[in-house]
């Protein structure tokens, strides 16, 4: 078993499998009263490493992306990774590996992608309101451009006329029913994509620049991957495709998700699938064009992969509640911060204690709650706690808040 390490200024290790558990739980599993992951033991990981410790289990994006495929297999379709979930360079090289392509939004994560081995043209660049010069330089690169607003759009007509081709990115307003409230929401805070009201512009400014579009492009989110508003999102890119001759994909994004914990709503990606199969038939009699189907997943490739190592230091009482106090905190997992995000948190060092409810609270000098009110086997200081799912989102979107380093990652 291969096991790459990266320290916290310049260490990385990689991703994980579960062949026990198939309700999103990372590939954690009990053997002889001690957890492993991929055969390797975690509190032996964590005395190597210290903690806090990122660990990877690679198996798990094999199955992930096993997974998509199979779904999908119907139609010829192509896989780019959204990096910006992980970007751990061995994490970017299996998915070289695996034939995937990347999706990239700075071209610092193209010069990433490139450093682990893509090739250029396999990389789309979605850029939000950056300058101008970034989207020359990934040209220069020989990257795909996404093109989101008008402004990019007029000044690659003026720049480079048919020279360059690029995907037009939708907004996902021109795609959602407004009867549907919670995705209507969504879609009214979201500022990616060009407006529907911004289409004929759009058209316009295309054919006076004579612009090469060769794919059109909106950004599914959890918002519309219901199945019936996938296939309508489908067909509203397909007419779009039908005035634009040179479309040869249309790329449905990202978003999917896997469920963190059993109750949790999930994408099916048969349904999905099979919700594409009328739309894409119908256009290619209609038209015959067919049509390369595009995605861009990042969280349900890498989530389940990731396992945070945590020690407890502290245990205290406030206000009647036990808090473990622990070595990592919203610096290193943002996500139940920002997100109110649910993570799974195992007790490694006592897994077959009593419970106790428990909160989880970090290091910083913030309110720094991991978890609230979690039924725990009996915790105490020094114990290691894994914090499970958390291989998107994690160490991509850490930082040194308090002067404290980043985190070590260790890839299985």
């Amino acid at each position: 078993m291969h096991l790459s390490i990266r320290d916290a200024d310049a260490l990385r290790l990689s991703p994980c499998d579960d062949p026990g558990f198939s309700n999103g739980v990372c590939s954690m599993q009990l053997v002889d009263g001690r957890w492993q992951i991929s055969g390797h033991d975690v509190q032996a990981l964590s005395e190597q490493h210290g903690t806090p410790l990122y660990i990877y289990d690679s198996q798990a994006i094999r199955r992930q992306v096993k997974r998509f495929r199979e779904a999908f297999s119907a139609f010829d379709h192509r896989i780019y990774y959204a990096m910006k979930a992980n970007s751990n360079p061995d994490l970017l090289m299996l998915m070289n590996e695996l034939d995937l392509g990347i999706d990239a939004v700075s071209i610092y994560e193209i010069g990433i992608a490139l450093e682990a081995g893509f090739e250029a043209r396999d990389i789309i660049f979605t850029p939000n309101g950056v300058p101008f010069d970034e989207l020359e330089q990934a040209i220069e690169l020989g990257t795909r451009l996404n093109i989101e607003n008008l402004s990019y759009l007029d000044k690659l007509g003026e720049a480079y006329r048919g020279e360059v081709p690029c995907t037009l990115r939708i907004h996902p307003g021109h795609v959602i029913s407004t009867d549907n409230h919670d995705a209507e929401g969504w879609y009214q805070r979201s500022r990616f994509g060009i407006d529907g009201d911004q289409i004929s512009e759009a058209m316009r400014l295309i054919k006076m620049h004579g612009i090469r579009v060769e794919g059109l492009h909106v950004h599914s989110s959890s918002m519309i991957l219901d199945e019936h508003l996938f296939g309508a999102a489908a067909k509203v890119l397909l007419n779009l495709a039908r005035q634009l001759p040179d479309v040869r994909a249309i790329d449905l994004g990202g978003g999917i998700r896997p469920p963190y914990r059993d109750e949790d709503d999930h994408p099916d990606l048969d349904l999905l699938s099979r919700a594409l199969t009328k739309p894409l038939d119908q256009f290619e009699q209609e038209t015959g064009r067919n049509l390369q189907l595009w995605f861009e997943p990042g969280r349900y490739l890498v989530a389940e992969c990731g396992t945070l190592l945590t020690r407890v230091h502290v245990m205290k009482q406030v206000g009647g509640r036990a808090i473990a106090c622990v070595d990592t905190g919203f610096h290193q997992l943002i996500r139940p911060r920002l997100y109110d995000a649910w993570h799974e948190i195992r007790n490694i060092s006592n897994p077959d204690g009593p419970h106790r409810v428990i909160d989880i609270s970090g290091c910083l000098c913030e309110e720094d709650d991991l978890a609230r009110q979690r039924s725990l086997p009996e915790v105490r200081e020094g114990h290691l706690l894994a914090i499970l799912n958390a291989g998107a989102y994690g160490y991509s979107m850490a930082s040194t808040y308090n002067s404290r380093p980043l985190p070590a990652e260790v890839v299985l």
